[in-house]
C-alpha cells in the first residue's frame, strides 16, 4: 500500500516491520496490518492508497494453564524462601540478644550498633584473658 504524508512535518506510521517515519509530502510503500486503519484515518495526516494487510493470527508460546501452573510454582517457592528466610532471621536476632547478654555479664563495653561478628570477638577476647 501507499502512504503519503500530507502534513507540514514528518510524522510517524506502524508497519509491518516497526514504526516507519514519513517527511512531509513524502510517499512511501509500505505493508501495514489492518488494525492500524482506525488509528492512520483518525488523525488525518495521511493519503492511503491500497489495501491493508489482515492482523497476524494470536499466538502464545505458553498454554494459559500452565502459564498459571509456573506463575504458581514461583510463588510457592518465593513464599518458601520469605519463611526460610524470616526464621533465620529470628534465630539471628536471638543468638545476637544472647550475645550482648553474654557482653554485658562480662563488663564488655560495646556500642549499640556493633556487628554480631565484631560482639563475638570481643567475648571470645575476654574469654581468652
Amino acid at each position: 500500500m501507499k502512504i503519503t504524508n500530507t502534513q507540514k512535518g514528518p510524522r510517524g506510521v506502524n508497519t509491518v516491520n516497526g514504526p516507519v517515519l514519513i517527511e512531509a509530502g513524502e510517499t512511501v510503500e509500505v505493508d501495514v496490518y489492518a488494525r492500524e486503519k482506525e488509528h492512520i484515518e483518525a488523525t488525518q495526516w495521511f493519503e492511503v492508497s491500497g489495501s491493508y494487510k489482515a492482523n497476524p493470527e494470536a499466538s502464545s508460546t505458553v498454554a494459559p494453564d500452565d502459564a498459571l501452573a509456573a506463575l504458581k510454582a514461583e510463588l510457592a517457592d518465593r513464599d518458601s524462601e520469605i519463611a526460610r528466610l524470616t526464621a533465620a532471621a529470628q534465630k539471628s536476632d536471638s543468638s545476637r540478644d544472647d550475645l550482648k547478654k553474654q557482653a554485658d555479664e562480662l563488663g564488655i563495653d560495646y556500642a549499640k550498633n556493633i556487628s554480631t561478628d565484631k560482639l563475638k570477638e570481643l567475648i571470645d577476647a575476654k574469654l581468652a584473658e
